[in-house]
């Protein structure tokens, strides 16, 4: 039986196996979160770990300024802002950027922020 973890658990494993090249057992992970109370019983972020910045919502609204866009997602700051057009109260890119944007990641060219602040903008997209 292969047990399915919540999205935040995910991302935290791979984060610590990422830093710190151990073998890690996922469901100490899940419920060293939940005892520290990062995340719910249910795998969704409690309050305070959102106020204090702990885990980070990438929840995007519609219609977003450009700068509260790039609060949301800081590693856009590199890039040109004429990549970025605003269609329908949301933020997109070109399918060419999309691709280059893919390639990286694949490259492995980001840092783990930057990295799962492009893979959370995709995801939707």
């Amino acid at each position: 039986m292969q047990i399915i973890y919540p999205p935040l658990v995910e991302e935290y494993f791979n984060y610590q196996r990422h830093k710190t090249k151990e073998a890690l057992d996922k469901s100490l992970v899940y419920q060293d979160m939940v005892a520290a109370g990062l995340i719910t019983e249910t795998g969704m972020p409690t309050k305070e770990a959102l106020a204090k910045g702990m885990i980070k919502d990438f929840y995007e609204e519609e219609d977003l300024s450009f700068p509260e866009f790039l609060a949301l997602y800081p590693v856009f700051a590199n890039y040109d802002k004429a990549l970025f057009q605003q269609i329908a109260g949301f933020w997109e890119i070109t399918l060419d950027f999309k691709t280059e944007l893919l390639a990286a990641l694949a490259a492995k060219s980001f840092d783990y922020d930057e990295m799962v602040q492009i893979q959370m903008y995709l995801a939707d997209r």
